[in-house]
């Protein structure tokens, strides 16, 4: 009879044992859907933090295999609207409010980290060797390193997956400093979702965002040219030219000092006939906006108006912080 029970207890203890390690983590899961996943669509709200202030923008986010991906990015604070698009002819950045668009020739997205894009995330836990992870009832939190782009300050994340659906609701992307940088909350997931192919395509793309604009685009009354509100130790402007004025207004601005600095700033005004620029470098986000980083230079459009900010001494740290300012100053 005692051999009995204790056969009965070993008995019960292996299948608890063979249960319990049969069992996927969350975070095991996750990845495994992800992989099995031929679409998917995303919606959220993405913050971002920088020490003069913060910035939201709602994204939606399109996946299709084998690579097709499309980001929205829409601004809380008016109907301006950026893409990210990624088809079989390459990466593009679309502007509809000025109806322009960037070619970029660049390995986008797989060049670097996005907290708004699933695969993303799903590689920064692979890649994690020793990724830190906490739990509570509902919640499970993946903590992994992260690297947005080269110089990058993010270095760390926190992914929260929702225990009962294995999929994520928030990401918190941190500083070398350990201070706040990107918050996405993630509203919508939808794994395997029926997507066109359509949302990939270049054109359609922009007409379908243009369509909330009306017939003459956005119209940017208050634009003007101006210092950014901040700029590097070390740096003071020593030139400022207009090189045209009106509505095809255009100046440039050097700062010379400890590094050097040119700053660039265009009227971008709405087109019939959508304007094609082809560039060489990786999509980087400069306060929930759009930018293009190249080795020397950051690019975007900000309020009609087109920005390049270019050194061949700062970081990229120091460029995105310039740019960022940009989209701060009181009198925007």
């Amino acid at each position: 009879m005692k051999k009995r029970i204790v056969l009965v207890f070993l008995l019960l203890l292996f299948v608890c044992f063979a249960g319990c390690k049969g069992k996927e983590s969350t975070d095991e899961s996750f990845l495994s859907e992800l992989s099995s996943s031929k679409s998917y669509k995303v919606e959220g709200v993405m913050e971002t933090f920088f020490d003069h202030g913060r910035r939201q923008s709602e994204f939606s986010v399109y996946y299709k295999q084998p690579e097709f991906i499309k980001v929205i990015l829409k601004s809380v604070e008016n109907d301006d609207q950026q893409i990210i698009l990624k088809n079989k002819e390459g990466v593009y950045v679309l502007v509809p409010s000025v109806n322009k668009n960037f070619k970029i020739q660049s390995n986008w997205p797989s060049n670097a980290s996005y907290p708004y894009l699933l695969q993303s995330l799903a590689q920064d836990i692979a890649n994690d060797q020793d990724p830190l992870i906490t739990e509570t009832d509902t919640t499970y939190t993946i903590e992994t390193e992260t690297k947005m782009h080269t110089d990058a300050d993010a270095v760390k994340q926190k992914i929260i997956f929702n225990k009962q659906t294995n999929l994520p609701t928030e990401v918190l992307v941190y500083d070398a400093q350990g201070d706040l940088f990107i918050r996405c909350v993630f509203t919508d997931i939808a794994l395997d979702y029926n997507v066109s192919d359509q949302e990939f395509d270049v054109e359609e793309s922009m007409t379908t965002a243009y369509l909330i604009y009306g017939d003459q685009g956005l119209t940017f009354k208050n634009r003007h040219f101006e210092l950014p509100s901040y700029c590097s130790e070390g740096l003071t402007l020593s030139t400022s030219e207009n090189v045209k004025t009106g509505e095809d207004a255009r100046t440039i601005m050097m700062f010379t000092g400890e590094n050097n600095l040119t700053i660039i700033q265009e009227f971008i005004n709405y087109s019939d006939k959508i304007s094609t620029t082809t560039e060489l470098g990786n999509v980087v986000m400069v306060m929930g906006n759009v930018g293009i980083m190249t080795d020397n230079y950051i690019k975007f459009i900000f309020e009609g108006v087109e920005y390049t900010i270019a050194s061949k001494t700062l970081n990229k740290n120091e460029l995105i912080k310039i740019s960022s300012s940009y989209m701060m100053n009181e009198n925007k």
